[in-house]
């Protein structure tokens, strides 16, 4: 499940949904092996009871945690760029990277 339909469903069963519905997604984010997601929002089910608010909040951290994440990839593959560039001479390699490094 992508981040987008993640948010989706999280604001719909927030707004109309029930505790059942939190949980079902929960099985759903396991399946797909987002266990950290899926922890986030189990925390908004208590003795069968939805917690809409904290169930929105779960998916406003997972947004933050996500956007940091893809932001700290996209550092380590520019200074991963770098380093090929200064250090693998003249080779298909490298001119291969100097070509993604205008896309980083």
């Amino acid at each position: 499940m992508d981040l987008a339909t993640l948010l989706e469903e999280i604001d719909l069963i927030a707004g109309a949904g029930d505790a059942d519905d939190a949980l079902d997604l929960v099985k759903r984010l396991v399946r797909t092996e987002r266990v950290t997601w899926a922890c986030e929002i189990r925390r908004s089910v208590t003795k069968g009871q939805l917690d809409a608010e904290r169930l929105v909040a779960a998916g406003e951290k997972i947004r933050r945690e996500s956007i940091a994440h893809r932001e700290q990839a996209r550092r380590d593959l520019m200074a991963a760029t770098r380093a090929l560039l200064r250090a693998g001479g003249d080779n298909v390699i490298t001119r291969g990277a100097r070509e993604l490094a205008h896309f980083i």
